[in-house]
């Protein structure tokens, strides 16, 4: 989703200024990449204590486990997050030097969003801002820096309209995905917004972002933002409603499942919606 969403900024640049560089795009995504690993190995590392006792992990939450279940060591993992840092450095001065001038606060801004989720002292998700931390680098930061490596002008307001839609897509989604963590998030003083405001409330405020982006798409669509293919967010508005429908459903009923795998793979897979119909149309597929 985050190659997508990069893809789709680079892809702004390229239709609307004419402006693409291959090189910076491959290395631009390598880097981000490389920030994403990091981020996760230190998600690995700092979430040690919850992901021992949550018995509720899947492949959507509860960690990889590799440390949990010691396939690698705690020194590994620091090797792993130190080496990836180092190779995001050397790559941004490279980009900085021979392209873009900005790269360096481009990917700077992404490694404090990254690590900040976990890594102290500022540790996003155990003070109750961590949902909105990956909302905000999986739409606005992953698109704009797709752009803006490319072409580094932020009074282009289409990459920033494109990525409304997004933010309010991945915070639905984030938020159900500390729903299966919840006990364990709770023991080990992890603050998510569903420690903070419970299982029932937080399908709400789930229900309340996925509205806002079944809004954005009605504006999409009245003001032709990508012209005739903003037709095709009628398939997001379908998703979306059916999504809210099960939504509003878990948090009347009165009993809370720990494992909600299908409702996060239709979160996971609405956000889709909101990359791959503008792709289709800055490639002019549509």
């Amino acid at each position: 989703m985050t190659w997508l969403a990069y893809t789709l900024g680079a892809l702004c640049s390229f239709k609307l200024l004419g402006t693409f560089n291959l090189i910076v795009y491959f290395i631009g995504y390598v880097a981000l990449f490389l920030i994403e690993f990091a981020t996760v190995v230190s998600n690995e590392y700092y979430d040690y204590e919850t992901d021992k006792i949550n018995k509720n992990y899947s492949q959507f939450t509860g960690g990889s486990r590799m440390i949990v279940e010691g396939n690698i060591s705690f020194n590994q993992a620091k090797t792993a997050i130190l080496t990836s840092l180092i190779l995001v450095f050397i790559l941004m001065i490279f980009l900085t030097i021979m392209y873009n001038i900005y790269t360096i606060l481009i990917l700077s801004i992404g490694v404090i969003l990254g690590l900040a989720y976990t890594s102290p002292p500022i540790k996003f998700s155990y003070r109750g801002l961590g949902e909105m931390d990956v909302a905000v680098t999986h739409s606005f930061y992953i698109v704009l820096a797709g752009f803006l490596l490319q072409t580094p002008r932020i009074d282009i307001v289409l990459p920033w309209i494109l990525s409304i839609p997004i933010f309010f897509a991945v915070l639905g989604g984030i938020i159900l995905a500390g729903i299966p963590d919840y006990k364990a998030d709770r023991e080990t003083g992890k603050r998510t917004l569903t420690v903070i405001f419970g299982k029932k409330y937080v399908y709400l405020i789930s229900s309340i972002a996925i509205m806002f982006s079944i809004i954005c798409c009605i504006f999409l669509i009245y003001y032709k933002i990508i012209g005739f293919a903003s037709l095709f967010f009628l398939i997001a508005i379908i998703h979306g409603f059916a999504l809210l429908y099960l939504l509003l459903v878990r948090s009347m009923s009165s009993v809370f499942e720990n494992r909600i795998d299908k409702l996060l793979k239709l979160s996971l897979s609405y956000i889709i919606w909101f990359t791959l119909i503008p792709i289709l149309y800055l490639l002019n597929i549509f």
